[in-house]
């Protein structure tokens, strides 16, 4: 059976999703496949005893009234209401090897004031350096379209990298630290992000933090809805096993043989998978060898409970910092944490630390490894918060072959934002056949509306 649209979008995850929207809400047919049994799975979570767990959605920035955020909900006809974090404390940093505890806080004024109190001999670079992260993100179209400003010629993956203005502006190991732990949002080290990259998909924090009622649910049923009213078909285990060319046409075959056939098709999947299925001639040799060489993000490994009624911690993340360098966080044979509390009573708690993205194959001694490495995070949270180890039920825990048998491939954001490798593109050699999703221009949710705006104003 073949069935004809002017557009197919392969894999239902958020970047997937907002380029369908834009195709449907362009007057396009429009059909999205996913292999799953759910839209975007990642960003829907789960629940455990009543008790829902985000795994794909926890804060944003550049929500607020008149930015980014709510002017692509509106160009989308997505109904989600954002509200503020807390002004102070929405992430707390905890530096382990110093005994440092800082509490970031929205505002960039509030906050250099408060980073020159603690750091009074890097208060004149402090000042520069918000004033450069704050030019960075004002200077980049994708998260100013709202009001056309930004060039659109400026790359966002282009040097320098974090680590190399960090080193330019700071002395301080401990300041290096709190202000390139937020790399975790991202899952490139500070030494291969460009520093760019790293403000808009990060330091948009610094004005203003912002959580989404209803979480990844609500973000997944308004996805829905907006398709619905768009008129696009949604088609679940459907999973694309080939793409074929035949005249000006995509052919999308499944693994089941069903076939679609579009003039438009969009794959919202991993790189390395696009490579799988897509037509020999899709890129030039070189660059196809360039890309299967590239780094996979770390991976997570997740530890999952909820707090009895009576516990319940304001602070919405907590990073528990091993090491000053945050580049060796990211090597994922440390235990590092970022742990991240729900806005709900009985509180959701989520404990996550890095691991390298092909560990944890599922094999014999998979269950007992998996039990092992639990009793060990375990231990460190009695130890770091007994607060927390008093009153905590665990309920379950995730490796990356969880996220993989999830979610479809490796158990990280994706493909590395490695400034120094070869640089994904949405375009192909085919004409009507795009690549998007997180591995291509950003990472993150805010990356992956980025990444579907900038493959559509590339879509003729």
């Amino acid at each position: 059976m073949r069935l004809n649209y002017d557009a197919v979008v392969i894999g239902a995850g958020i970047s997937g999703l907002t380029s369908a929207l834009l195709l449907a809400r362009r007057g396009k047919k429009t059909a999205v496949l996913e292999a799953g049994v759910t839209l975007s799975p990642l960003m829907h979570g789960f629940t455990r005893k009543g008790v829902h767990f985000e795994t794909g959605f926890h804060y944003a920035s550049n929500l607020e009234e008149g930015g980014f955020g709510p002017y692509i909900f509106a160009k989308l006809g997505l109904d989600l209401k954002p509200f503020p974090l807390p002004r102070e404390g929405y992430d707390e940093i905890r530096l382990l090897p110093t005994g440092r505890v800082f509490k970031m806080i929205c505002g960039e004024g509030e906050l250099q004031k408060k980073l020159s109190q603690a750091f009074p001999r890097e208060s004149v670079s402090i000042a520069a350096y918000l004033e450069k992260t704050a030019a960075a993100i004002a200077k980049s179209a994708y998260i100013n379209m709202q009001n056309g400003g930004g060039d659109f010629d400026n790359i966002i993956d282009s040097p320098p990298t974090l680590q190399e203005v960090l080193d330019a502006h700071f002395k301080s190991p401990e300041l290096k630290a709190i202000l390139s732990i937020s790399s975790f949002l991202h899952g490139t080290p500070p030494e291969k992000i460009s520093f760019a990259q790293h403000c808009c998909i990060a330091c948009g924090l610094y004005k203003s933090a912002w959580g989404i009622e209803g979480g990844g649910r609500a973000i997944n049923a308004a996805y829905c809805a907006a398709l619905k009213n768009a008129g696009a078909d949604i088609f679940l285990n459907s999973e694309a096993a080939e793409i074929t060319q035949e005249g000006n046409q995509k052919i999308i075959t499944l693994k089941d043989d069903r076939q679609f056939a579009c003039d438009i098709c969009v794959a919202a999947v991993h790189p390395k998978i696009f490579l799988r299925i897509a037509p020999p001639e899709v890129y030039r040799e070189g660059y196809k060898a360039r890309l299967q060489n590239l780094q996979e993000t770390p991976g997570f490994f997740a530890l999952y409970g909820v707090l009895n009624q009576k516990t319940f911690f304001e602070t919405g993340n907590i990073f528990v910092v091993k090491d000053l360098d945050i580049n060796k966080i990211f090597l994922g044979d440390g235990k590092s944490y970022y742990i991240n509390f729900s806005h709900s009573r009985p509180q959701a708690v989520s404990i996550i630390s890095l691991v390298p993205p092909d560990s944890w194959q599922r094999g014999p001694d998979y269950e007992n490894q998996k039990a092992a490495y639990v009793q060990e995070i375990k231990q460190d949270i009695k130890n770091l918060f007994p607060q927390i180890a008093d009153n905590i039920e665990y309920l379950g825990s995730s490796t990356p072959a969880t996220m993989r048998a999830y979610c479809g491939y490796g158990g990280g954001y994706g493909l590395m934002h490695d400034v120094n490798k070869t640089k994904i593109l949405p375009m192909t050699k085919i004409p009507g056949l795009y690549l998007t999703g997180q591995s291509v221009i950003a990472p993150g949710f805010l990356g992956a509306l980025i990444t579907s705006l900038v493959v559509d104003r590339v879509i003729k």
